[in-house]
């Protein structure tokens, strides 16, 4: 049944010797009814040139909806195992929108192998990768999620950083760390305008919300939030960056939306774009 995936990619196989870093499941081929599985790679080996690549390779593979849960879909790999496989690329012309060129898996040759090769990438992976900057502090590479991590002060306030990076590429790094900087250094304007925005978006949401809260014996239509209280009861947690000078911002928002944060974006070259509440 899984013909029409497999007619995607090139014919020729190639073994390899892969070291798995995460599953992150698939979406789901409508046409054809079925499940594409994903898993990404720290490292793999070629086993006819015995060349090692630490460049992420994404690895795919089709399973029935019945199968996505089990042994076949979600729990076919395991973090940081090295195991044997046949695989063949994805063919251009599927392949020319795609960010990643994939590979389809083929054989599951072995289940685990031994590699040195691999295990000397696994070794380089563990180890922590910590920069100190004069201005953002100390920040730890989460290299999983591509995002180094911190805390720094925010317009007088304790308030958790990430700055999303190519783990593999240090000018991103540099990057992220700048424009990070920029908006530290006017955080005064920009907490005072992201605020202002989540204001005028959602104030009127805050008092829907207000209005079907039977615990909270204030009247919307009597009492109601203005966005100037809107304004004064919110309050930034953590902020997001990119290396591109695109940001996020979240905002603990006292219960006003319960459990929800209020979340702005923005960028440095274009200004604020949007506010909203999320889960």
């Amino acid at each position: 049944m899984f013909e029409e995936f497999y007619e995607m990619y090139e014919p020729e196989e190639q073994e390899v010797v892969a070291l798995i870093n995460r599953c992150i499941g698939g979406g789901f081929n409508w046409k054809g009814n079925f499940w594409e599985m994903t898993v990404v790679t720290l490292g793999i080996m070629f086993c006819d040139t015995g060349k090692v690549s630490t460049k992420e390779e994404q690895l795919d593979w089709p399973v029935t909806d019945e199968e996505r849960n089990g042994e076949k879909g979600w729990g076919r790999f395991q973090k940081e195992q090295i195991c044997r496989l046949k695989i063949r690329r994805m063919k251009e012309e599927w392949a020319k929108d795609l960010v990643v060129r994939p590979w389809c898996i083929s054989q599951e040759v072995k289940t685990h192998e031994d590699c040195p090769e691999l295990g000397a990438v696994l070794e380089e992976y563990h180890k922590p990768v910590v920069i100190q900057d004069q201005v953002l502090g100390e920040l730890t590479l989460d290299k999983d999620y591509g995002s180094f991590e911190g805390e720094i002060q925010w317009y007088g306030k304790d308030v958790s950083l990430s700055l999303e990076v190519n783990s593999e590429s240090k000018p991103s790094w540099t990057r992220a760390r700048s424009a990070a900087k920029k908006l530290l250094a006017d955080c005064e304007t920009w907490d005072k305008a992201m605020r202002e925005l989540a204001a005028k978006n959602l104030t009127e949401l805050a008092n829907n919300w207000l209005s079907q809260d039977e615990e909270n014996p204030r009247d919307p239509e009597t009492d109601p939030i203005t966005e100037e209280e809107f304004v004064r009861r919110i309050s930034l947690t953590s902020l997001s960056v990119t290396s591109g000078g695109s940001f996020t911002a979240w905002f603990d928002c006292d219960e006003m939306f319960t459990d929800h944060a209020v979340t702005v974006y923005g960028s440095l070259k274009k200004g604020l774009k949007t506010a909203n509440i999320e889960g």
